[in-house]
């Protein structure tokens, strides 16, 4: 009995680290500050393709960042969007899933399986999670209902060098 009560106490505290401290929604914001997302294309063959998520710097209340998870995908850095630093600005790509497709299998070798990485966190497809840290502990704050805006497609770039 000693050794089940430990045991559920080790797996509460271990738990507790990853509690979300506060929610905001995007109406929680002033306008011109509210969490918004858009995804983006390269015009160039190869270039890529991603999301850029944009949040208030009073998410994370002056400290350091140490985690942003959305869509599925972690990224450890932001920078200001602008001098006068109230919005953050972070870029997620979305991995590269070229893939040979055949009816004949051994065109298919080589492809490689999907990976699927655990984030530590569950989301919806609109909301994303911001890791900061305040006296030496993780804090999480969740944003919900992250407006989408419009898509950017990035023009091809015109050839360099002379071309003819």
């Amino acid at each position: 009995m000693k050794y089940l009560t430990l045991l559920i106490a080790i797996v509460f505290s271990s738990c507790s680290s990853q509690k979300i401290s506060k929610t905001f929604s995007s109406a929680d914001f002033k306008v011109g500050e509210q969490p918004y997302y858009q995804e983006w294309t390269g015009g160039a063959p190869g270039s890529g393709s991603g999301v850029t998520l944009y949040f208030p710097t009073s998410v994370i209340e002056g400290h350091q960042l140490e985690s942003v998870y959305f869509r599925g995908m972690e990224n450890h850095s932001a920078s200001f969007t602008s001098n006068d630093k109230q919005m953050l600005v972070t870029r997620f790509s979305f991995p590269n899933t070229d893939r040979e497709m055949s009816l004949d299998p051994k065109n298919e070798y080589g492809n490689q399986a999907p990976q699927m990485e655990g984030l530590p966190i569950k989301l919806l497809k609109n909301e994303a999670v911001i890791a900061f840290e305040v006296d030496g502990k993780t804090k999480l704050v969740k944003l919900e209902n992250i407006t989408q805006k419009e898509s950017i497609a990035f023009p091809s770039a015109p050839p360099q060098g002379g071309g003819n």
